[in-house]
């Protein structure tokens, strides 16, 4: 809707101040106590009467009437240092919103000051939502505190810096995959790096397991059943002659097959269990379901592009689902709905980067068009 647009345009200086208020203060998961402030006065400044769900999460509603849409945005940030020279940088030690959260509650909150201008306002709820980055994630929680309560369909937003301004990515149907979370400590005996035959090596050992996992993907699953398993951490070992005791690793299994989702684990540890008969080795497994896969209402999707085809240049449509995992599909479980990727790149002017970057920034040109989507999905 060109209205909306023009409408978020006019408050283009609130929604990019917020944000970069926002911005200056990153915090983690369930930690987001400056921030549950900060919007709880901004929601009370604009007539609203927020409420606190699950820690530091709020909702307000907004309008009367039946069929209330909900529109979430979620809060935390990630521990990474920024490294941009942004005259709002962050002012949190080792935090920053590398993720684009800020921008995701600046534009819930441009909505909120479009609805609250409007005579006689469409029901809607905003949903400011704790702790995505960090499994078990907060929708869950917002959802047990009645977040969904009388609500008939739920939308969101996420930034992504590798876009253009103006696009608009999405998928009818399975969107996102699974992010479970393992850790493992291979547990081995240590001595002298000269005499290897007196030790059981963890080092080679957790070779060996990385090696075996990929195995998984290779040959456990469909050639066009996408499965990621993914070791990104791994700790062990003090010096250059010494053979360690132990070797601790951590990663994520992510997939979009339900089959796979389910064996995974126990795939991991008969690998686990193989290297324990053949090297002796010991071990601990610490393997936890992260959220589900997402999957987009089609009837709700289809009517969110008709939207978005007046506020946005250029609307993508995914071939395929991409292996991140939000816990925005917890919502999508219990009601229908929808969610987008929003471009907020501008190689033109030099901004361009990635998601969970040190260097994570936008054009926020585009903050106005997120409004504007939001505002149109709820006076649809």
């Amino acid at each position: 809707m060109k209205s909306a647009l023009k409408k978020a345009d006019l408050i283009k200086d609130y929604i990019i101040n917020t944000r970069r208020e926002l911005h200056r203060h990153p915090e983690p998961a369930f930690k987001e106590n400056w921030t549950h402030d900060f919007i709880k006065k901004q929601l009370k400044n604009l007539g609203c009467k927020p409420k606190t769900l699950n820690k530091t999460g709020l909702t307000a509603d907004i309008g009367k009437g039946k069929n209330r849409i909900a529109l979430r945005a979620d809060m935390d940030a990630l521990p990474i240092p920024e490294e941009n020279s942004l005259a709002y940088k962050s002012e949190n030690k080792g935090f920053m919103h590398a993720c684009g959260h800020d921008t995701h509650m600046a534009m819930l909150l441009g909505a909120a000051k479009l609805f609250t201008d409007t005579k006689n306002p469409p029901p809607v709820r905003l949903i400011f939502q704790p702790s995505e980055e960090k499994t078990p994630g907060g929708a869950k929680g917002m959802i047990e505190e009645g977040a969904l309560k009388g609500i008939s369909e739920i939308y969101a937003i996420h930034i992504n810096p590798e876009a253009e301004v103006g696009t608009l990515t999405l998928k009818s149907g399975v969107m996102l995959a699974t992010a479970d979370e393992m850790e493992i400590t291979i547990i081995g005996k240590g001595g002298h790096a000269a005499e290897p035959h007196k030790t059981i090596d963890p080092i080679y050992a957790s070779a060996l397991f990385i090696n075996q996992t990929q195995s998984l993907v290779s040959r456990k699953a469909a050639p066009k059943s996408p499965f990621v398993i993914s070791i990104c951490t791994i700790n062990g070992g003090t010096a250059f002659n010494i053979t360690p005791d132990k070797v601790k690793m951590k990663g994520t299994v992510r997939t979009i097959d339900k089959e796979l989702w389910q064996k995974a684990p126990q795939w991991i540890e008969n690998i686990l269990k193989g290297l324990n008969l053949s090297l002796g080795i010991d071990y601990e497994l610490a393997y936890e379901r992260g959220y589900p896969i997402m999957k987009n209402d089609p009837k709700k999707t289809e009517n969110l592009i008709k939207i978005a085809e007046s506020i946005f240049k250029n609307i993508e449509l995914m071939e395929s689902p991409i292996m991140g995992g939000e816990d925005f599909a917890y919502y999508l479980q219990e009601i229908p709905g929808t969610f987008v990727f929003m471009g907020g790149a501008n190689k033109k002017k030099g901004i361009h980067s990635k998601l969970h970057s040190a260097n994570f920034n936008i054009d926020e040109n585009a903050l106005p068009l997120g409004t504007a989507l939001l505002y149109s999905l709820a006076t649809k």
